[in-house]
């Protein structure tokens, strides 16, 4: 059975576009608790959208699952969620997956 060690999320709903969150999961078990809004919906949404590049429902097509590029002042704003997983045989596979969000010009 293949495992999950490393997860890191950066752009995505709370997680800041230029600091990535990074979370480390350890064997058997590891819990995440947090106040409301500290991102651990995110999470469990992140490592869906890495494994099966599914967007959380109600995101609008991932508008509401990247940071807004006209809050931020940018034209383009990336996302990305990058997954860490280890097999038995202690083989490391990384999957990566990028999300983009361009803000159109208003005339």
């Amino acid at each position: 059975m293949s495992t999950i060690r490393k997860l890191r999320i950066q752009g995505i709903r709370s997680y800041s576009p230029e600091k990535p969150g990074t979370i480390e999961f350890f064997k058997p078990l590891t819990i995440i608790v947090g106040s409301n809004g500290s991102g651990k919906t995110t999470i469990i949404e992140a490592l869906k959208f890495v494994t099966t590049g599914e967007q959380p429902p109600l995101s609008d097509k991932g508008k509401s699952f990247v940071h807004d590029p006209k809050i931020r002042g940018v034209a383009v704003m990336k996302g990305r969620v990058k997954l860490a997983i280890e097999t038995m045989d202690d083989k490391v596979f990384v999957v990566s997956r990028i999300f983009q969000l361009t803000q159109k010009n208003e005339r």
